[in-house]
């Protein structure tokens, strides 16, 4: 549609401007080809032809490069955009008709142009609409979801139930290999993989300006090819800042909506410079839709300069079941770490890297006696991690640990895990976008211990469903951690209500709808969304 508007509106424009500069003298018609008489009635009527001739040229313009998805207040923009340039375009044309014989300047001709281009940008807002309600009458928006990663982590965790909700009418593409890809295809998710090239590979949220510069081949490259896959759906989702850079533009040159799904705090602490200007200027110019996972990533994105209309708060979403591992499976897991039975456990859960505060836990444990902890998670992307995992079991080796704390590495039955702990500990020293492991605790029915910041403020309410701890401080973790041990009713008590909750707040099926209608709106942005049923869900 959009291509054969620009061919409309050239056309409109070249005969228009061939009809303004030719001469129109008595006895030298404009219109040669046709009778006198026809000539007289088309000058006689000159102020409605013009007015006709402009909503033509105003209607086809705005098909050509109105804005087929956005905010009311950007439709209103390019309107006046369009209004403008051919009002300038029409006053030239008018200035410069008096030095043609027989043509002189004529207001009339520059209301009747006005006049036409506002009904022409109504007619064409009509047109768009009305191409967008039959397009809701058919099938769900199809969706090319996007992911710089093959490992599984808690972005990956969140776009894995996303996906497998409409893997009839999607797909997924990855950046890189791995179990994220075999987990999505277990679902029924049509994947594939478009290598992103070594150097573009390295280049993460803390890089500089040199290493983006040697990125950018592979990086145009990519993009291009993504734009090709882009034109087969309707809406490319980015799961990630990486997929954001990337399928920002390739959006754009596909000419489809994008929602960015932004799971990270844009702060110094997690972006360099270079990448949070990109991530903002990517999320303000590519996408129609920019989705948080809390409050606090949303306050971080708005205070960095991301624009607040495109943004709203979706909580990360967790499967609601009453199963639970048989007694003897996590009797099992706890023999083989060595831990004694009835011994009190801690258990943490995420990725190895220094921001997630596991070295905090270990040096609040060294005041917790009998106590024991299990680390759940691995190393998984930089060289800074695999040291910081190297220095961790350094640490466990210390004598006043020893013996009391167990590496588990990545495991996929991490329900089993939660089972056999009695507290459940976020550590993180920076503010974290969300706290996934928090959740699973609560759901787990078990006691949560979490620093007091970013989005794992939210999810704790403090003496009612878990304990507040200030980041980075191992004395105040350690007495939170005895406080518990010391006081298994409160513990009791705080999971009980963590657990009703985070059922309440969490389910899956509600925050999907929330995401489905984000889609929906960018999809078809003049008409109510519709979410996709629930039970497509795997």
């Amino acid at each position: 549609m959009r291509k054969a508007a620009r061919i409309a509106m050239v056309l409109f424009l070249g005969g228009g401007l061939w009809l303004a500069f030719k001469p129109g003298a008595v006895g030298n018609p404009r219109l040669s080809f046709l009778p006198y008489y026809v000539n007289e009635f088309v000058d006689h009527m000159d102020f409605w032809f013009n007015l006709l001739a402009f909503t033509a040229l105003a209607f086809t313009a705005w098909l050509a490069f109105g804005p087929q998805h956005g905010t009311f207040e950007k439709a209103i923009n390019r309107a006046l955009w369009v209004l403008g340039i051919i009002t300038v375009m029409n006053i030239m044309v008018e200035v410069v008709q008096s030095s043609i014989p027989g043509r002189r300047v004529d207001q009339a001709d520059v209301w009747a142009g006005m006049l036409g281009c506002v009904l022409g940008i109504f007619g064409g807002c009509l047109v768009q609409r009305m191409m967008n309600r039959r397009a809701q009458d058919g099938p769900p928006a199809r969706v090319l979801f996007v992911d710089q990663t093959g490992r599984l982590g808690g972005a990956e965790l969140m776009l894995l139930d996303i996906a497998a909700a409409r893997a009839a009418d999607s797909e997924v593409v990855l950046f890189q290999d791995g179990e994220f890809r075999t987990a999505l295809e277990e679902r029924g998710v049509k994947t594939r993989v478009l290598p992103l090239g070594e150097e573009a590979a390295v280049v993460d949220k803390q890089a500089g300006m040199l290493h983006a510069l040697r990125a950018m081949p592979a990086l145009c490259g990519l993009i291009l090819r993504l734009a090709h896959a882009a034109r087969g759906f309707d809406v490319v989702y980015a799961n990630t800042a990486k997929a954001l850079i990337i399928g920002g533009p390739a959006a754009w040159l596909a000419r489809r909506a994008l929602v960015f799904h932004l799971h990270d705090i844009v702060s110094a602490g997690h972006f360099s410079a270079m990448n949070r200007r990109a991530l903002i200027f990517c999320s303000n110019y590519f996408a129609s839709a920019v989705i948080a996972n809390s409050e606090a990533t949303q306050e971080a994105f708005i205070a960095s300069g991301g624009r607040a209309e495109l943004c709203s708060v979706v909580p990360n979403g967790f499967h609601i079941t009453d199963e639970v591992p048989a007694t003897a499976e996590t009797t099992r897991v706890r023999e083989s770490f060595g831990i004694p039975a009835g011994a009190w456990t801690v258990l943490m859960a995420g990725r190895l890297t220094p921001w997630k505060g596991q070295k905090v836990l270990l040096e609040a444990l060294k005041a917790v006696p009998q106590a024991h902890v299990v680390l759940l998670g691995d190393a998984l992307f930089t060289a800074e991690d695999h040291a910081y995992a190297a220095a961790l079991r350094a640490q466990a080796a210390e004598p006043s640990l020893a013996g009391r704390v167990h590496f588990a590495g990545f495991r996929t039955d991490t329900r089993t895990f939660f089972e056999l702990a009695d507290v459940v500990v976020h550590a993180s020293i920076h503010p974290e976008p969300f706290g996934r492991v928090i959740v699973e605790g609560m759901l787990a029915g078990r006691a949560v211990i979490a620093t007091k910041a970013g989005g794992a403020a939210e999810i704790i309410d403090h003496e009612q469903t878990g304990l507040h701890v200030a980041p980075d401080d191992a004395n105040d973790l350690a007495q939170a951690l005895l406080r518990l041990q010391k006081d298994p009713a409160l513990a009791l008590e705080l999971a009980q209500n963590a657990c009703r909750t985070a059922r309440a707040t969490y389910g899956l099926d509600a925050v999907q709808a929330k995401i489905e209608a984000v889609i929906s709106k960018s999809a078809f942005p003049d008409i109510k969304a519709t979410p996709a049923p629930a039970a497509a869900a795997a």
